[in-house]
């Protein structure tokens, strides 16, 4: 049997070859075995050579046209390969989900910035992040005030930026900002590429309850955006983050539900006599089992070409209740250890807690998101 992808190959038959991948380069595979606790900067540089291997091999290119460093194929196949590294009790690397999420984006509304930045991302050259939100303005974008002007074949950016996930080691943002009047809402928003190196930019990471910085503050002080920066449309932003969010809360929720079932494996290995074991364990199961099966529905429509709407705000719902599940288990069957040891193994569970209080709140809060089940999937009345 091969050891490389095919697009031909069916997803068992690729499941079946990436598995004979993993055994031949084992012993380079080996250093990704567990969660680092280390910072993200050391996080993103030691999980270079994992993005690279996967990326000589092949498999991460699955999915990925052949102009943006792909070899062809379907997304579908892609997501059960990188669901077989986690179940093989690997290391999804945390880059891939923001390639998963904005790469989709670039493709759609700025194919030429996908055909550059795209390769050197997959290969483990670049990371990216999102620059959305904003002091006043969380999950109401339409309430946005960073501001870019036109100026030439040029645009002017100045404003703030908040909560932007790997932010500060990021050398691209794809940044929201508004180029109509101020009150012009979701109609005045513009989708900006901008390089972090550019000058007027400054990054502050922000430490998170995690204990360390998970997400960054954005400024922009009069910083130069060339006109090729452009992401689809001026006016066109809000179309562009539209169709973003369908990838982040259906691919990357993909790769975490697969993560989150190796971790909850490995954990069961140190459950011994905690009382109501089994139903914390159920609990945890059923929640990841619903975050998958909606989850796979997600992926093939997208992989098919279908946009998505309201229906993608249950997958978000579905995943901040599976990290916190999860996490929620693990406080309890590693009682008191994960309040109280100092070893990695608790460390990492603690870290982990800590972040996924924040999940039911980035990318769309869950107040946000059940009303928008409730109104547009429901036909509820609005409630205000």
């Amino acid at each position: 049997m091969t050891a490389s992808p095919d697009p031909a190959q069916t997803v068992q038959e690729l499941v079946a070859s990436f598995a004979t991948w993993l055994e031949v380069h084992a012993a380079q595979l080996e250093p990704f075995r567990e969660h680092s606790t280390a910072d993200l900067e050391e996080i993103v540089a030691g999980e270079r050579p994992l993005r690279r291997l996967l990326f000589d091999g092949g498999w991460t290119r699955l999915g990925w046209p052949e102009a943006c460093g792909g070899i062809g194929g379907s997304p579908v196949q892609r997501a059960a390969v990188l669901e077989a590294l986690a179940a093989a009790g690997y290391v999804i690397p945390d880059v891939l989900g923001s390639i998963e999420i904005i790469a989709p984006m670039l493709i759609r509304f700025a194919p030429r910035l996908a055909v550059i930045h795209i390769p050197s991302a997959l290969a483990g050259d670049e990371q990216w992040c999102q620059g959305f939100s904003e002091p006043d303005a969380g999950s109401d974008l339409g309430s946005l005030r960073t501001r870019a002007v036109a100026a030439g074949d040029q645009f002017r950016l100045t404003g703030q930026k908040m909560w932007s996930s790997m932010g500060h080691v990021a050398q691209h943002c794809c940044v929201l900002a508004r180029t109509g009047d101020p009150d012009s809402g979701y109609r005045g928003l513009t989708m900006l590429w901008v390089d972090m190196a550019s000058a007027g930019v400054t990054v502050r990471p922000t430490r998170c309850e995690s204990g360390r910085a998970e997400v960054a503050e954005i400024f922009f002080d009069d910083v130069i955006v060339p006109a090729d920066g452009l992401i689809g449309e001026v006016g066109g932003g809000w179309r562009a983050v539209m169709y973003l969010m369908q990838f982040e809360r259906g691919a990357y929720a993909w790769q975490r539900q697969a993560d989150l079932h190796t971790d909850l494996d490995r954990l069961l290995g140190r459950v011994g006599g905690v009382r109501d074991a089994d139903r914390v364990i159920g609990d945890a199961y059923l929640a990841l089992f619903a975050l998958r099966s909606k989850c796979s529905e997600t992926i093939s429509a997208l992989a098919a070409g279908r946009d998505l709407g309201p229906e993608i705000s249950v997958d978000k719902l579905l995943l901040g209740a599976a990290e916190q599940t999860v996490t929620d288990a693990a406080r309890t069957l590693l009682w008191p250890a994960l309040e109280l040891d100092d070893d990695a193994g608790a460390l990492g569970w603690r870290q982990r807690w800590a972040f996924a209080r924040i999940t039911t709140i980035y990318g769309g809060a869950a107040e946000v998101q059940r009303d928008l089940v409730a109104e547009r999937l429901l036909g509820l009345p609005r409630s205000r």
